[in-house]
């Protein structure tokens, strides 16, 4: 009762914000959907959509759906931006809009910044740096970045997290888990999506950016990896200075990586120069297992450098997105990587196959000639002319067609790949960027094989070895002993389709009603018979009234049953 109350309390106080994201989803004509309840009963009469040619109904649904999201505020906005990563559920044209989101947010006063950050730190503005500039730089959803320089004279960038945007968030992300449980339960094409979990992994990742140790903890990763490479800056962190909604980093400028003139004039070589970035993002995937996940060009800078063949050096901002794969799923990767650049077309369904979640394919045979048809179609030309992002993102309808899930890691892997491969496209049109990825894919596959990789696999074997021969005694004989009490229980599961779990409950149901009513029946035809032998009047032809009608009505309950086991299949 306690949790009853407390529930229909919560959802009290969401009240108005679940009217305010009904009206704007009115507002933009996504009403079909939610026309499956009755919320707009609810919400009142807030929400009327605008029909006239030029109101947001005249846009497409894609743009519609940007405009929305962007109205919905900081969560919904960072929600399509995550989405637009994830190629598995969104589409080309979606993918397209989605990728334009804005954080078209506000910023709040820099006088709030420096209470906030007075609080955090401890100490007044005077104490902790020379000069602030309350004027911020740069604003985005969830936090804005101010020039300040420390006392000891170091200019840093300071990002600063929005007054009171974790309720806000925490409240919107209540929110969007019931509306994912809502399509899961009542839209039968959502439910093979899975979105309840595909929103709690974004609420995962978006609590994960809300506290800025963990980008911290990126960053000073992230420079471990390239420290030693002069082709890479990654600006220095002020641990003293940061927390869990201030982070202080060294202040980096350079130049845009999309102007080529201006690089050119600054003595920076655009063709060399999409060489070192591409061969980085390969580095970061094959070699260290831990990339950033939106280099994008507003993320990147490039700085003067001449010591570095291409006379510059590549500055990298933003690590609150950072994707990482385990050593075995990199060597997939790049059997993947490398199969695509040899035209090795088993090579590279096995690849996908151990890629993905389930690790298996139900049809073997046709996912074989489906990737036959899809290498012809797009590899089939030379290395240099080959778009790896075009091919990565036209890969994912195969793995659609056949049912594939794909672990979260591999779409961000893919569009930090096709990020990179774009500003290089960009700074160099004729650039291979197919060939440039061959040698990291293949000393990651020769590595495998290498003798003191191999010695460490026989060590890890032999441990792991002894240490089951060491239990497995004492296991086997708990096991034994309770398959003898039978205690033993052997969990099912069922593969949910599109239709969710609806027709297991159907077919249930029908189980059930079919036992209940063989029972009834059964039931009164001995009681019928019982009445008749009792010879209780009133009488027909010398047989109880009572106990032929519950004759009749038990044979027409048995003729009931057969007609309809008859009619599904048969006993």
């Amino acid at each position: 009762m306690i949790t009853a109350i407390r529930s229909a309390v919560g959802f009290a106080t969401q009240l108005p914000r679940y009217n305010e994201i009904v009206t704007i989803l009115f507002k933009y004509g996504f009403a079909d959907v939610l026309k499956l309840v009755a919320w707009q009963q609810v919400m009142g009469d807030a929400a009327i959509l605008e029909t006239h040619a030029t109101g947001p109904l005249s846009k497409p649904p894609q743009e519609r759906l940007r405009l929305a999201l962007e109205e919905l505020g900081p969560t919904f906005i960072k929600f399509g931006q995550i989405l637009s990563s994830r190629r598995d559920l969104v589409d080309d044209i979606y993918y397209e809009e989605l990728c334009k989101l804005q954080d078209n947010v506000p910023t709040f006063p820099g006088s709030l910044a420096k209470e906030i950050l007075a609080r955090e730190l401890g100490k007044t503005i005077g104490e902790t740096f020379l000069e602030f500039d309350e004027k911020p730089l740069a604003g985005a959803s969830i936090a804005q970045v101010h020039r300040a320089v420390t006392r000891e004279g170091v200019t840093v960038a300071v990002k600063v997290q929005r007054p009171d945007i974790r309720p806000v968030v925490e409240q919107d992300l209540t929110i969007l888990v019931d509306l994912a449980k809502f399509l899961e339960q009542r839209v039968p094409d959502f439910a093979s999506l899975n979105p309840v979990a595909v929103v709690q992994e974004f609420a995962e990742t978006l609590l994960k950016e809300l506290d800025f140790t963990h980008e911290a903890a990126n960053s000073e990763r992230f420079a471990d990896q390239f420290r030693g490479n002069p082709a890479i800056k990654v600006p220095k962190l002020f641990r003293e200075l940061s927390g869990e909604k201030i982070l202080t980093m060294e202040f980096i400028s350079g130049y845009s990586v999309t102007k080529v003139d201006e690089l050119r004039a600054q003595g920076i070589d655009p063709v060399a120069l999409s060489e070192i970035i591409s061969g980085l993002i390969y580095e970061q995937v094959f070699t260290h297992g831990f990339f950033h996940g939106d280099p994008h060009p507003g993320n990147m800078t490039i700085i003067p450098f001449k010591d570095v063949s291409c006379g510059g050096v590549l500055g990298l901002y933003d690590y609150g997105m950072m994707g990482a794969f385990s050593p075995s799923f990199r060597s997939n990767l790049a059997q993947l990587i490398a199969g695509l650049g040899e035209k090795d077309n088993r090579q590279v369904m096995l690849a996908l196959i151990d890629l993905s979640e389930d690790g298996n394919v139900e049809d073997f045979d046709r996912m074989l000639r489906d990737v036959e048809e899809f290498s012809d179609k797009y590899l089939n030309k030379p290395l240099s002319e080959i778009n790896l992002s075009l091919v990565l993102n036209n890969l994912l309808d195969l793995l659609r067609l056949h049912r594939l899930r794909m672990k979260g890691g591999f779409y961000i892997g893919i569009k930090a790949l096709s990020q990179v491969e774009a500003v290089g496209r960009a700074l160099n049109p004729g650039l291979n960027f197919v060939e440039l990825g061959r040698p990291y894919a293949e000393k990651l596959i020769a590595g495998k094989y290498m003798p003191g990789h191999l010695l460490e696999l026989l060590k890890k074997l032999g441990t792991a070895s002894v240490d089951f021969l060491e239990v497995f005694p004492s296991d086997f004989r708990v096991l034994w002993n309770r398959m003898k009490r039978g205690e033993i229980t052997i969990p099912i599961q069922h593969k949910i389709d599109a239709k969710g779990i609806e027709p297991i409950r159907q077919t249930l149901d029908s189980i059930a009603n079919r036992l209940a009513n063989a029972i009834v029946a059964a039931s009164v035809l001995i009681c019928s018979a019982i009445l008749i032998h009792s010879g209780i009047p009133p009488k027909v032809w010398h047989i109880p009234v009572i106990g032929l009608a519950g004759l009749c009505w038990g044979g027409f309950m048995c003729l009931r049953i057969a007609l309809s086991t008859w009619k599904h299949g048969g006993l």
